[in-house]
């Protein structure tokens, strides 16, 4: 079976700066599923996702998600495949009302009316949203802000859902709905990626993880197996869980 998400020798680098993934390029294969992405900052996870869904684009290298090559596709084609949540959700963020910015994506993307009520009143479902819909997103905290966006991400049924750092600000409810959620999706047979520090959430909700150090794929493979590797952990700055350490 092809992967979700496969990139190929991907060489990318900002305006004067170094290369985020050294030579030959960073190679990576997903399938659908629940998978972290994990590494200290600056280890080129968020250039990763910002890489597939075609907002950066590369020096050199192959990018292909669902079956697309993104070198050929607009940000906006690829926001049909796609959901796709910034670590602020007031990046995403510009609408009166919770309803109206859910509804904006699916909209945008010429869905069929029915098709888009069923998505957006998934999406509000799934995220905690129902009754909140009239509120003005700027109204919300910043553990509800981040849901907006998230149902936002999900209205449109994406096949591919990239969330970057969504158990921040959560408390412990609003993490078991992310969990739930997540795991959901990846039943559905999406493909799922979180970018995240929080091993905790790793350890619930992400059956594969990828290990990122200084833009190398240092591990790509069952959480388990890199909890259980202290070393490959350290070298990469990371914290394991705290179910691990008992």
């Amino acid at each position: 079976r092809l992967p979700d998400i496969s990139l190929e020798k991907v060489l990318f680098s900002y305006p004067g700066g170094v290369d985020v993934y050294p030579e030959p390029g960073l190679t990576l294969a997903l399938q659908s599923g629940v998978t972290a992405l994990v590494g200290e900052n600056g280890a080129g996870k968020t250039t990763l996702t910002k890489l597939l869904i075609g907002l950066l684009r590369p020096k050199s290298g192959d990018i292909k998600v669902a079956g697309l090559d993104v070198s050929k596709m607009t940000v906006a084609a690829m926001a049909k495949t796609v959901g796709y949540t910034f670590q602020n959700p007031d990046d995403q963020l510009f609408e009166r009302t919770v309803k109206a910015e859910v509804t904006f994506g699916p909209r945008v993307l010429k869905k069929p009316a029915a098709d888009v009520e069923r998505g957006v009143a998934a999406a509000i479902k799934a995220c905690g949203l129902e009754g909140r819909e009239e509120v003005h997103p700027h109204d919300l905290g910043l553990s509800e802000r981040k849901w907006v966006a998230m149902a936002s991400a999900l209205a449109g049924e994406p096949s591919v859902v990239v969330l970057d750092e969504p158990t921040l600000g959560q408390d412990y409810p609003s993490r078991q709905r992310l969990r739930e959620m997540v795991t959901r999706l990846g039943a559905e047979g999406k493909a799922v990626l979180v970018v995240t520090h929080d091993m905790d959430f790793v350890g619930e909700a992400c059956a594969t993880t990828v290990v990122l150090s200084h833009g190398e794929v240092r591990y790509a493979g069952p959480t388990s197996n890199a909890f259980a590797d202290r070393g490959l952990l350290k070298e990469a700055g990371i914290e394991p869980p705290h179910v691990t350490e008992l």
